[in-house]
């Protein structure tokens, strides 16, 4: 376990510290640790989705590119394809 040394100091209302105090107490817990362990768990769920929106914009960025790729691909299999016509049609017509 982390050794704890460090101090985060936080304004709340009244309201606020009757509610975390009296859902620590009915969890038999301190209300530091109610407040760090809820803390903690909401931050690692945000930061899973700030690295997921990464992840997702890189693989949308990596698909942008494949499909440009396939894109260029198909027109010059079209323009091939128009050229093989075109020389088939001339020597067909002469």
């Amino acid at each position: 376990m982390a050794i704890k040394d460090d101090y985060i100091k936080i304004r709340v209302s009244k309201e606020q510290k009757a509610l975390f105090k009296d859902i620590a107490k009915k969890k038999n817990i301190s209300m530091s640790k109610f407040i760090i362990v809820s803390t903690e768990e909401r931050a690692l769920r945000e930061k899973e989705k700030f690295e997921g929106t990464n992840s997702l914009e890189l693989r949308v960025s990596e698909l942008e590119k494949k499909l440009q790729e396939i894109k260029f691909k198909m027109e010059s299999q079209k323009a091939e394809k128009k050229s093989f016509f075109k020389i088939l049609r001339n020597r067909l017509t002469n």
